[in-house]
């Protein structure tokens, strides 16, 4: 049986269209978190459509959150810049479902995070290196207040976010701090309040985070690559080792 040409493609509704034209319209106005988008009268006047129609892809593009809708007198849409946040809690949604393990995620770190620092070295200025260092600096100094411990920890992840001169790695970053706060939720106990040897290796996670500084002022590519790569091997084999490789990788909370 012969089908007609294109007979396999969907058909986008009006309300998909407006939404795309929305979208469109932010990427050429150059549109900042609340900034506002075109009201309803104008989108309705623009396609000759529906106010439902309307409403309903202000509510496509809410479930992107992409649009923040504010009700009274000043309200109506306005363009909202979806956060790292958001996309980690989906991700950390889909390990969680898939039964991704500690284990898994932390291969996942150490494939993706050397190449991070490898472009890192290659393209950051000394300035940003200052503020890493200044980082690592803090959590050498709260060796013996784990919770400070683990916000500075993070802290370097999100100043790495930052000083990243590629969107998409950046993004990257953001959702592996994300789903690393999730996890030290989850065994944060065991791995961070265990006694001495716990301490032994808050000491030396601050250390290869020296060493790594040192390489990138440096320049060196290769050797961070493979140092961090050393470091989170390292890791890995302790929760191998520790039985937490087999624990389900938990998933963020937003605002959590």
């Amino acid at each position: 049986m012969r089908h007609p040409l294109g007979g396999g493609l969907k058909v986008p509704k009006t309300a998909e269209l407006i939404a795309d034209w929305v979208r469109e319209y932010v990427r050429q106005n150059k549109l900042r978190a609340g900034d506002a988008l075109p009201s309803e009268v104008e989108l309705r006047d623009r396609f000759a459509a529906s106010r439902p129609t309307v409403r309903e892809a202000m509510r496509i593009l809410e479930t992107k959150h992409l649009v923040r809708i504010s009700r009274g007198a000043s309200g109506g849409a306005r363009y909202n810049v979806p956060g790292a946040a958001m996309v980690a809690e989906h991700t950390g949604v889909y390990l969680e479902a898939h039964g991704a393990t500690q284990a898994d995620f932390s291969i996942a770190r150490l494939t993706i995070e050397p190449s991070i620092m490898g472009f890192i070295a290659d393209t950051v200025a000394m300035k940003d290196i200052q503020r890493l260092a200044a980082s690592v600096e803090r959590q050498g100094g709260l060796i013996d207040d784990v919770s400070r411990f683990t916000q500075e920890h993070e802290q370097f992840y999100q100043t790495l976010a930052e000083i990243c001169a590629n969107t998409t790695l950046s993004m990257f970053v953001l959702i592996l701090r994300e789903l690393m706060h999730a996890q030290t939720e989850l065994i944060g106990n065991a791995l961070m309040y265990g006694g001495e040897e716990a301490l032994r290796g808050r000491r030396a996670h601050v250390r290869a985070k020296e060493k790594l500084i040192e390489l990138l002022r440096e320049r060196d590519r290769e050797s961070a690559e493979k140092w961090w790569r050393r470091h989170l091997k390292a890791q890995l084999d302790e929760v191998v080792a520790s039985g937490r490789g087999d624990l389900t990788v938990k998933s963020p909370r937003r605002g959590a």
